[in-house]
């Protein structure tokens, strides 16, 4: 009890626990230090025995509940993300919990610090798909929540000491790209492009090399490869560069696929009888392109559903793992008369 009705503050909580102020703000924003187990129970003992409430999350603290999850992503105007983003926020409002929204602007820095806002904000889980991989997993290895890991490479080192679960999406983009670059060649197309992003970045190397083994695999030599930033404009510019010889184009991303048929068009270059283009995780509204835009897809319903489940500890899978079956989805930008999914 504080006196005279005044209201508890941290020293209280500190002198409670027989520890530091600085101490207790380790167990409230659950870092930057790690704190022992046996004195970050006392330090909520004191917080209950105090009253001390900063805000709400001294509550969150104190009764280990919290009704927030948090997604962390790259780039927020990728379609895939906006799409898996509303699909995972109606999954949380359906089971009662709020959905916080991190957009790392495909910055690393950003990330990391995005990273430490959600753990101040005790959330009780996290969503994240990395700027770059392997993800930086020591920026959470104290986090004592359940983290879904969207693109961790499966050779990935292991994570370092841990509090909470880290489980991984298995996305392969290996075998996305490698549908995609299948496909365009079951139309007869012999010098396939690709449009990557900067090969610096595990996903983009990852995404080549499905281009490669794919037209390997159909006796094809590698065709123009061209690097542009996940962007639209980096797609449009693409465009600009792409050799008269060239008649299919792989885009490693759906804005890059956006803007080069933007500046295909502007060219005077027709898809797909000129060129055929397809892409990987683009979204539904992939069918209301001019020409519509034949994809990889993910089940970002699904997906989100199998999440939630996860992180409300309702297990979807076996081991450390949920596994995600792609889709391609035929439309014309391909030559496909027929739109319609195909299974592999």
């Amino acid at each position: 009890m504080t006196r005279q009705g005044r209201r508890p503050t941290r020293d209280d909580v500190a002198r409670k626990a027989g520890t530091s102020t600085a101490v207790v703000s380790y167990v409230i924003n659950n870092g930057p230090r790690p704190v022992s187990k046996a004195t970050r129970e006392k330090v909520l003992r004191a917080i209950r025995e105090t009253g001390y409430r900063p805000n709400t999350v001294a509550q969150s603290l104190a009764s280990g509940d919290s009704d927030m999850f948090a997604l962390l992503v790259p780039d927020m105007t990728n379609p895939f993300l906006a799409q898996f983003a509303r699909a995972l926020g109606h999954e949380c409002l359906l089971n009662g919990k709020t959905l916080l929204l991190g957009d790392a602007e495909d910055n690393a820095q950003h990330e990391v610090e995005l990273l430490e806002a959600f753990q101040r904000q005790q959330v009780a889980g996290l969503v994240w798909y990395g700027v770059d991989q392997p993800l930086p997993l020591k920026a959470i290895q104290h986090f004592p929540r359940t983290a879904i890991l969207l693109n961790q490479p499966e050779t990935a080192d292991p994570a370092p000491t841990q509090d909470g679960p880290r489980i991984r999406v298995t996305i392969d983009e290996y075998q996305q790209a490698y549908m995609a670059t299948e496909h365009l060649a079951g139309h007869h197309r012999h010098n396939i492009a690709i449009v990557t992003g900067p090969t610096t970045r595990l996903n983009s190397r990852e995404r080549l090399r499905g281009w490669k083994d794919a037209l390997s695999k159909a006796d094809l030599e590698p065709g123009q490869e061209i690097v542009t930033p996940y962007s639209r404009e980096g797609g449009f510019k693409a465009a600009s560069l792409l050799d008269d010889d060239m008649d299919a184009v792989f885009t490693t991303n759906a804005l890059q696929a956006i803007g080069l048929l933007a500046g295909l068009t502007e060219l005077g270059r027709t898809v797909p009888d000129d060129i055929a283009v397809a892409t990987m995780n683009a979204t539904d509204e992939a069918r209301y392109l001019v020409p519509s835009l034949t994809s990889v897809q993910l089940p970002s319903t699904m997906l989100a559903m199998k999440i939630i489940q996860e992180l409300l500890g309702q297990k979807t899978s076996a081991g450390n793992t949920i596994p995600v079956t792609p889709l391609l989805v035929r439309r014309h930008s391909c030559g496909c008369e027929q739109p319609g999914p195909v299974n592999h």
